[in-house]
C-alpha cells in the first residue's frame, strides 16, 4: 500500500510540473512574428493593453521603435491585476513621468537573451541597489524573472525578443538578498 501512495504521489508532481512547464501560445493569429516589431506585434494582442499605455505614456514607445536587439518582458493585461490602486495611479500621474519611465526599464533588456541563455547566478540590475532575480528550474525549461514566470518565451520581432510574463516584475534590495 505504500509503496503505491508513494508511486501515485510522484506521478502527481511528475504531472504537476509537466503543467507547470507548459507555455501559452501568443500570436497565433500572426503567421511570421519576425515581419513585425515588438510593439507592432504586441498592439495585435489585446492582452498586452496595459502595458502598452503604460510603454506610451512613458515616452519609451518611440525609442523602441528605432531599437534593435532587445529583449521585452511583456506582462500580460491580468499580471495588473494585483496591482494596487494607489501604485497604478502613482504610475499614471503626469507628475511622476519619471517613476513610470522607470517602471518600464525594468521589463527592457537592451540585448536580445533567449529563454534557454537565462540561469541562477544571473540578476538584472535595476539601481545601485535593487536588482530582479533570475530563477530556473527543470534545466531552465521554466524559468521566472522577478517572481513573474515566462508563460510564453523566445517571440522573435524583426528588432527584438519577446518573454510574456504573468506577473509584474519585482525588484529586491541586491545586498541583502541571497544570490
Amino acid at each position: 500500500m505504500k509503496k503505491k501512495t508513494l508511486l501515485l504521489t510522484m506521478l502527481l508532481g511528475f504531472i504537476t510540473t509537466l503543467t507547470f512547464a507548459q507555455e501559452k501560445e501568443f500570436f497565433s493569429s500572426v503567421d511570421d512574428t519576425e515581419n513585425y516589431s515588438a510593439l507592432e506585434l504586441a498592439q495585435n494582442d489585446d492582452q498586452f493593453s496595459i502595458f502598452l499605455s503604460f510603454l506610451e505614456a512613458s515616452g519609451l514607445d518611440t525609442s523602441m521603435e528605432y531599437a534593435d536587439g532587445f529583449t521585452i518582458f511583456m506582462p500580460t493585461n491580468d499580471a495588473f491585476g494585483e496591482m494596487k490602486v494607489n501604485k497604478l495611479s502613482e504610475l499614471t500621474s503626469a507628475d511622476n513621468k519619471a517613476k513610470l519611465i522607470e517602471f518600464v526599464k525594468h521589463y527592457i533588456v537592451p540585448e536580445k537573451v533567449y529563454k534557454n541563455q537565462f540561469n541562477d547566478s544571473q540578476v538584472i540590475s535595476v539601481s545601485d541597489d535593487q536588482a530582479i532575480k533570475i530563477n530556473t528550474e527543470m534545466n531552465g525549461n521554466s524559468v521566472s524573472i522577478g517572481g513573474a514566470n515566462i508563460i510564453g518565451s523566445d517571440i522573435e520581432t524583426n528588432n527584438g525578443i519577446i518573454h510574456v510574463i504573468d506577473q509584474l516584475l519585482t525588484a529586491t534590495d541586491y545586498f541583502s538578498s541571497s544570490y
